[in-house]
């Protein structure tokens, strides 16, 4: 076990600032928001959808970056759910009696093993759908569980999480981590980690544990995160990889003909929207196959009046959205194993212009989704004058790409229907 005097240190020093009656309260009344939510609205049967008001108040509850929350606003954890992907699926839920009764079964279940259950059930009846709700990670369905319960349910919602939490406190367990279903390692590595802490002299809510744990000063010790201090005395906390990078695959033709199509969507998505679009030169001639432009869309030459050096980084950006002489978006569609390359651009650009301020986005399959999303925190990456790229830089999945690309009214909307796609990294 870690050094108990040392935890023990700790805790004494949370439990003297940290106000887990107040919070609890709090808690109390935004678990009884979520289950009235819950009643009255995703399981009435009422006709036609949710409002996005609605949503997003539950949305505030469940992910810290909901739109509309700030840092004194209370909310489970950063999901890594894109605002957009978050609507869809209440309204899946409200559409869809039959997932909507399950998830609502998962939640009111309180014994341990009918619950690891129901969470497998759940787990098979979402094989194949793309609603961000049955992830490997468990984030979304431990998001839920959380803001329902908070009580009970850890807000660590992330198995990667819970894991590196159990091994940093030297906690035993009755499974090889990789051998029960995902329903077991949910509930189970939820039940070690609360009476692990309520043994070690924590007591209290599931809520109070999880913020123990992402305090800055005990997450440092479990989550191999660091405080770097770059050349201008300011401080970036980055997360150094704990794995070593894979050897890069060969690049199938299938995987480039891919991203030759998801480049050309951008492309358009951005035309839609009303901006001029750049390419670069040795792209053009495949992404115009799947593209085609209207007269002066795309630009021969970009209006920018930055340095040579910085005009060879901007011009090998996969896609740039332009209004008048300014890039709005950039992006950059990876298909290779390591997703470095186009972070590579992204950061070369920040570099050699800190003060730029359009907004970054790697494209990539949802099977690279952490691969990006951790590429994107390498230490390199928080050292850059101005901003951190994590700070700058979002992902954003193929398939949302391609939702994007088939909403009703695009033309009439702006570019920050982005936002309601993208995740960033934390």
């Amino acid at each position: 076990m870690a050094e108990s005097q040392n935890i023990a240190t700790l805790i004494t020093s949370f439990r003297s600032r940290y106000d887990a009656q107040e919070k609890d309260q709090v808690w109390q009344r935004l678990s009884h928001k979520m289950r009235i939510f819950w009643q009255e609205r995703i399981l009435s049967g009422t006709p036609g959808p949710l409002g996005e008001a609605e949503c997003d108040e539950i949305i505030r509850i469940l992910d810290r970056n909901g739109k509309g929350n700030t840092k004194n606003d209370e909310a489970v954890a950063r999901v890594m759910v894109p605002q957009g992907a978050w609507r869809r699926m209440l309204n899946e839920f409200h559409d869809n009696p039959a997932l909507g009764r399950l998830v609502h079964a998962v939640l009111n279940e309180t014994d341990d093993r009918q619950k690891a259950a129901l969470i497998d059930e759940l787990y098979r009846k979402n094989q194949g759908q793309k609603n961000n709700l049955t992830g490997p990670s468990g984030n979304t369905i431990g998001a839920f569980l959380a803001a329902y319960d908070p009580v009970d349910n850890l807000s660590i919602i992330s198995l990667k999480d819970r894991r590196a939490v159990i091994e940093f406190l030297g906690l035993s367990t009755s499974f090889e981590w990789d051998a029960p279903s995902i329903g077991t390692r949910i509930v189970e590595s939820n039940r070690i980690i609360i009476q692990s802490m309520h043994r070690l002299g924590l007591p209290g809510s599931a809520r109070t544990i999880g913020v123990f744990f992402y305090t800055p000063e005990v997450q440092a010790l479990w989550k191999g995160e660091d405080t770097i201090k770059r050349t201008d005395k300011t401080a970036v906390s980055v997360v150094v990889p704990t794995t070593l990078d894979e050897e890069e695959e060969e690049v199938s033709a299938d995987s480039v003909r891919e991203s030759m199509r998801v480049q050309g969507l951008v492309a358009k998505i951005g035309e839609t929207l009303g901006f001029r679009i750049w390419l670069p030169r040795a792209d053009r001639s495949r992404v115009l196959k799947v593209w085609h432009p209207e007269p002066d869309v795309l630009l021969d030459d970009l209006p920018l009046n930055y340095d040579s050096s910085t005009m060879k980084t901007v011009e090998q950006i996969d896609v740039l959205w332009l209004r008048k002489r300014s890039i709005v978006r950039a992006f950059e569609v990876e298909h290779t194993t390591s997703v470095y390359s186009g972070l590579l651009r992204m950061a070369d650009l920040v570099a050699l212009q800190p003060n730029i301020s359009l907004k970054l986005h790697i494209v990539a399959p949802v099977e690279k989704r952490e691969k990006v999303l951790q590429e994107i925190m390498r230490p390199v990456f928080s050292l850059l004058e101005g901003r951190a790229l994590k700070d700058m830089c979002t992902y954003l999945s193929y398939d949302h790409i391609r939702d994007i690309g088939e909403l009703k009214h695009l033309g009439r909307m702006s570019d920050e229907i982005i936002e309601d796609y993208e995740e960033m990294a934390e």
